[in-house]
């Protein structure tokens, strides 16, 4: 990715550091390109700690998130979801996926980061979503989700 792109997320490891690992990123990129079309797999990416594992996803992500037209209504949604250290419930952690789920497809699809840095309470992002965004069957899955107590 270009240095003078825009990230969804921050990644933390400088472009020109950062070198080596273009065959985990296309290979990341173009599995989740063949997602849409339901041809492809499972892949875990195993490493020690300090790897730069979790790089190479926020690298793949910024990809997805520039790089497609985010009018296609074919195009892979990417989202990132960074796991606490902190015990949850399932409950919470449920919650806290739906929601962080809806503010990447609403970012993505309004093209607009500041909703995934500068997060609005959830009822003015179900505004958002309502004023803005056409709902299909299975996001109305999601907000029906975050909207219930």
């Amino acid at each position: 990715m270009k240095s003078n792109q825009k990230y969804a997320i921050r990644t933390i490891v400088h472009p020109d550091v950062y070198t080596d690992r273009e065959e985990f990123l296309s290979y990341y990129y173009n599995a989740a390109m063949d997602a849409k079309s339901r041809c492809s797999m499972s892949s875990v990416l195993l490493g020690m700690r300090r790897m730069g594992k979790t790089e190479i996803f926020k690298r793949v992500v910024n990809r997805l998130f520039f790089e497609q037209d985010h009018q296609d209504p074919n195009a892979a949604i990417p989202v990132f979801f960074g796991f606490s250290d902190e015990t949850t419930t399932r409950e919470s952690f449920a919650l806290e996926y739906v929601e962080n789920f809806i503010r990447w497809y609403v970012a993505f699809k309004l093209r607009r980061v500041e909703i995934l840095r500068k997060p609005e309470e959830i009822e003015a992002l179900l505004t958002l979503i309502h004023k803005h965004i056409t709902i299909t069957k299975g996001f109305s899955v999601a907000i029906i989700l975050q909207v219930q107590p």
